[in-house]
């Protein structure tokens, strides 16, 4: 009886122990340490949280240092998300720290990751409210990679029926006939253009002698010129002042000339009074027209005299001398 008793007696204990054990690694790699741990807590506000949940993990520079304790939504000027951390008390995060949600690859658990900033800044107490990054989805980040490929697929079917287009219209039987055409004709012209250099090459070998000598010719008039030149300029400069004289000669003629003509325009002597007075215009015509009358434009025996108008009676001619007639009425007519 009392060996059965010690059996159950250690048995009791080694179940106990064995349960203690279970419980310390439980404790131990579970999450139920940090109730054994001293903490703090912040309050992070986040317009968007991306689905983190209760009891996430919280990363100060990649290292666990606690956990999301509250998500709660408030509704101040807009909707906002505030966290609840729970931190160790023997983690010191700065103020200048960033606060960002992130996601352990495409489809891990999300967290809350705080970014050290200095180590000279202020110390966060517990209960600080702090801002929040929003966090990058990475679920909306494909959402929008697929959007931009299904548009970058339009874009380039688009592109390949515009390929398509110009490969029926640019590329068509026809228009590489011609094509064709245009490189044969290209191809013709530049044979022509070789074979029209040959003949100028040729032509210019035959004719050498003579080329050279045009050339001997041309070079020897410009010397000729150039010499011309040289000699009338050392004329012009050995006769500067007659030169200079006969200039200003001919200057003040001119100017004479146009007085003269400008007193003819003003009618003024002889040869301006005729030029402006119409009645002496009339009178010269007169006088033409009774010469003609009494045959005093014509000289006797020339070839005209049989052409001549027959004198008026009593005025015809005597002994090859003309009578000088008195001067015509006005009234008459020629």
């Amino acid at each position: 009886m009392g060996s059965r008793r010690s059996v159950e007696i250690r048995v009791g204990l080694f179940v106990l122990i064995s349960l203690v054990v279970v419980a310390g690694l439980i404790i131990r790699f579970g999450k139920h340490t940090r109730g054994l741990e001293g903490t703090y807590e912040i309050t992070v506000v986040f317009p968007n949280v991306g689905g983190i949940v209760r009891d996430a993990k919280v990363l100060y520079a990649g290292i666990p240092v606690g956990r999301v304790r509250e998500i709660r939504l408030v509704e101040a000027d807009r909707l906002q998300v505030h966290v609840l951390l729970e931190v160790r008390e023997d983690v010191v995060i700065r103020r200048d720290a960033q606060f960002v949600i992130n996601q352990s690859g495409l489809l891990g658990d999300r967290y809350v990751d705080i970014l050290p900033g200095t180590t000279s800044a202020e110390r966060l107490q517990p209960g600080d409210v702090v801002m929040g990054h929003s966090s990058v989805d990475l679920t909306e980040a494909i959402r929008h990679v697929v959007d931009v490929l299904k548009a970058a697929a339009g874009t380039i079917e688009r592109v390949d029926k515009a390929i398509k287009r110009i490969d029926e219209t640019v590329l068509s039987p026809t228009t590489l006939g011609h094509v064709k055409g245009a490189l044969a004709n290209i191809d013709t012209a530049t044979t022509n253009a070789v074979l029209m250099v040959g003949d100028l090459r040729e032509l210019v070998s035959e004719n050498r002698q003579a080329i050279h000598a045009t050339l001997a010719g041309f070079q020897a008039s410009a010397t000729n010129l150039t010499s011309a030149t040289m000699r009338l300029d050392e004329i012009l400069r050995a006769n500067q002042d007659e030169v200079a004289m006969t200039m200003s000669n001919l200057v003040a003629s001119t100017e004479r000339i146009e007085g003269l003509l400008a007193r003819f325009e003003r009618g003024e002597g002889t040869v301006g009074k005729l030029m402006t007075d119409p009645t002496l215009y009339d009178e010269v015509v007169r006088l033409v027209q009774n010469w003609r009358r009494f045959g005093l434009l014509y000289k006797e025996g020339t070839r005209d005299r049989q052409s001549r108008p027959a004198p008026a009676p009593g005025l015809e001619p005597r002994g090859g001398r003309v009578p000088v007639p008195a001067r015509p009425a006005t009234s008459e007519s020629p």
